[in-house]
Order: C-alpha cells, then sequence, then structure tokens
C-alpha cells in the first residue's frame, strides 16, 4: 500500500517562536500617569493656581490684632484690589512671604474698607501699596511704598526677622498709585503727625485720587 503524505504533523524547525506580549500597565499606574499629565496641563494653562494674586495673599494673611498681639515683627501692606502696582508686586511679597512666613506676620489692609481708616492716618498712608514693618513691640521702624525691588521687601523682612531696627531701606518710594478710598471728598494737604517722630506734609490718605 502508498503512504499517506503526513506534511503537517512536525514542525518546522527552521520556523521563529511568535514574540512575547508586553505585560499590560497594573491599572494604578496607567490613572497616576493620567494624573500627572493633567496636573501639568492645568498648572501650564494657569487653571492649576497660576501666579499669586491679592486675593491669595489676603486669604493667607494674618489679622492685625493676632499680629499685634503673638510677639513676632509684622509687615502690613496696605493695599487695594483695583492698584495695578499692588497686583505686579503681589507675587514678589509671596515669595519673601513664603521665606520668612515662620518668623514674621504678613498682614493685608484694604483701604477700600473703611475699618481702616484710623492706620491709614497712622501710618501717613497717601500711595500704595504702602508697607510697614513693624518689630515684635509694633514699633514701626520703616516704610516701602510703590513698585521696590524684591531685594528691598526681602532685605528689610530680614532685618526685622533678626530682630535689628535699622532697616536697609527705611524710606523707600517709587511709582505708588495714589491712595483713595469711596465716599470720602478731598481734603486739602496739611502737615500729620509720622509715626516715627516729627511731622510730614501729605495729603489727608482718604482722598480721592
Amino acid at each position: 500500500p502508498r503512504a499517506s503524505d503526513d506534511t503537517g504533523s512536525d514542525p518546522d524547525p527552521s520556523a521563529s517562536p511568535p514574540p512575547p506580549k508586553p505585560p499590560s500597565s497594573p491599572p494604578g499606574k496607567a490613572i497616576a500617569g493620567a494624573g500627572f499629565a493633567l496636573g501639568v496641563a492645568l498648572f501650564a494653562s494657569g487653571l492649576g493656581g497660576g501666579a499669586p494674586t491679592l486675593a491669595s495673599l489676603e486669604k493667607d494673611a494674618v489679622s492685625l490684632d493676632v499680629a499685634l498681639a503673638n510677639g513676632r515683627p509684622t509687615v502690613v501692606e496696605f493695599y487695594a484690589d483695583w492698584c495695578e502696582v499692588c497686583k505686579e508686586s503681589a507675587p514678589t511679597v509671596f515669595d519673601v512671604e513664603r521665606k520668612f512666613g515662620g518668623d514674621v506676620n504678613f498682614v493685608m489692609l484694604n483701604i477700600d474698607n473703611t475699618k481702616w481708616g484710623g492706620e491709614m492716618d497712622q501710618y501717613g498712608v497717601d500711595g500704595i501699596p504702602h508697607l510697614v514693618f513693624l518689630d515684635k513691640n509694633g514699633q514701626s521702624y520703616g516704610q516701602v511704598v510703590g513698585k521696590f525691588p524684591k531685594a528691598a521687601l526681602e532685605q528689610n523682612v530680614q532685618a526685622l526677622a533678626e530682630g535689628r531696627q535699622n532697616l536697609p531701606f527705611a524710606k523707600f518710594q517709587e511709582g505708588a498709585s495714589v491712595a483713595r478710598a469711596p465716599d470720602i471728598v478731598a481734603a486739602p494737604q496739611s502737615a500729620v503727625d509720622d509715626p516715627r517722630g516729627g511731622a510730614v506734609y501729605n495729603a489727608d490718605p482718604r482722598a480721592h485720587g
């Protein structure tokens, strides 16, 4: 009898085996990777926080009453939401606050709130941003008004943190926005007492600009 052809019984020894399939990623890693990518996208688009603002500074600020009672030196900033210079300086103040916030209070006072009229008079606020530097006893040792370099703020705050009374930039003023408040009429200029001693010739700090 004729032998039958059996061509499929033995594999071809020259054929290569199929490559192994790559292992699938665990669900947890896939989710974590997607979350990271989303976070990067949000940050890049500004939705993940973006640059510090006056609102974020106010949210993190210490109240004036607490600052004057907790035995730490204090930086008091007078500002307004409409003040472009204040907005521009917000990232600088944020950076310095993050560096020294454990040793120095940072207080934000909105001049459009008539509650702070007395403090505006006390510190001679007629332009904003107006930053006052107080020692741990609430004594004023200097001020920075208007557009200020980061170095001026940083060095003044460092001096406060170290308990020094002589600030590198005790009286710095440049390019301030005129302080104004609603429903208060303009007043003529007059000499007012400076809490640091002497008198200065200035406009009513609550007058319209």
